[in-house]
């Protein structure tokens, strides 16, 4: 199909994709579950028809008021629109991708990375603390735990079998198999408890919680309705009644963020842990993969724009 280009308006670039990824925020935006998702994009259908929300490639164009970014600039970042060959997305909402991190790779940084380092920093994770990671081998917790590590967290990383390698070369002190191994039946140990998966419930996972630790549920929460709405209110009001702290993320564009994670990614101190590549035109077998909830790592996409 061909479309008109895209022209930039205020505060906006025009960027020439080079590579994407998928995130379950794309496949739930897809298939418009949980139903909270219809509210957010449009009833009785999506106001915004086009998908996918990571960004890696160049600066066409530029519109009034962008500074700092000019045709020709390599960038990365998210915004809406883009499992396309050219995008339009806020000047807010890219950085310039340092050297040291190809295209391909750059496609998996954004809502992940953001994601990761937004739970975190929620969270006012720092040298000493004690960090439980559930959901380790994932797109969110494969950057979790190396940014955790970065912060100078002593990382304890849940995963399965298969994925105990990987996470250990990512640099946790502690692994734990939960096909063989219940973490929420150990004593109150850790600081920060990042729950990525979105498998067990809260009370399980503040049980292990310290009396002044922080949860922070950034997996997907059960049910169509209810689920996501208790995960919220339930996050409120386990935070007015104990010392300990629940918060429900929803991770936000911020450049200052993505700059931060820009930085670490020059130094290789951090790095986009691959799950497979495939080509725009094979991206529903893509979202198969990620729904599949077997990806280690990120699923990325490979987009030529001429």
């Amino acid at each position: 199909m061909v479309t008109d280009a895209p022209v930039a308006g205020v505060g906006q670039v025009v960027v020439r994709q080079q590579a994407s990824s998928v995130n379950p925020l794309d496949w739930h935006e897809l298939r418009g579950k949980p139903y909270l998702v219809r509210l957010a994009r449009g009833l009785p259908r999506p106001r915004e028809q086009r998908m996918g929300s990571d960004i890696s490639g160049v600066v066409e164009s530029v519109g009034p008021g962008v500074t700092g970014l000019v045709p020709g600039d390599e960038v990365f970042g998210f915004g809406r629109g883009a499992w396309a060959e050219r995008v339009v997305v806020s000047a807010e909402g890219v950085v310039r991708r340092p050297a040291s991190l190809d295209a391909l790779d750059a496609g998996g940084v954004g809502v992940a990375g953001i994601t990761a380092l937004q739970a975190l920093e929620r969270a006012e994770v720092g040298a000493g603390h004690r960090v439980l990671i559930v959901g380790a081998s994932g797109g969110v917790g494969t950057f979790a735990v190396q940014l955790a590590k970065l912060l100078g967290a002593h990382v304890t990383a849940v995963t399965s079998t298969p994925n105990l390698s990987l996470v250990a070369r990512l640099g946790a002190d502690d692994l734990v198999d939960y096909t063989v191994d219940d973490v929420t039946r150990g004593i109150p140990r850790f600081d920060v408890v990042l729950d990525v998966a979105g498998g067990r419930s809260p009370r399980e996972l503040r049980s292990v919680l310290t009396p002044t630790g922080t949860l922070v549920r950034c997996g997907e929460p059960r049910g169509q309705w209810i689920g996501p709405l208790l995960a919220f209110a339930g996050a409120a009001l386990s935070t007015r009644l104990t010392r300990r702290r629940t918060i429900a993320l929803l991770a936000e564009r911020d450049r200052a963020d993505l700059q931060r994670l820009a930085d670490w990614l020059a130094t290789t101190a951090l790095r986009v842990v691959v799950d497979g590549v495939h080509d725009l035109d094979d991206v529903a077998v893509a979202v198969a993969r990620s729904e599949s909830r077997r990806a280690r790592g990120k699923i990325l996409l490979a987009i030529d724009a001429a």
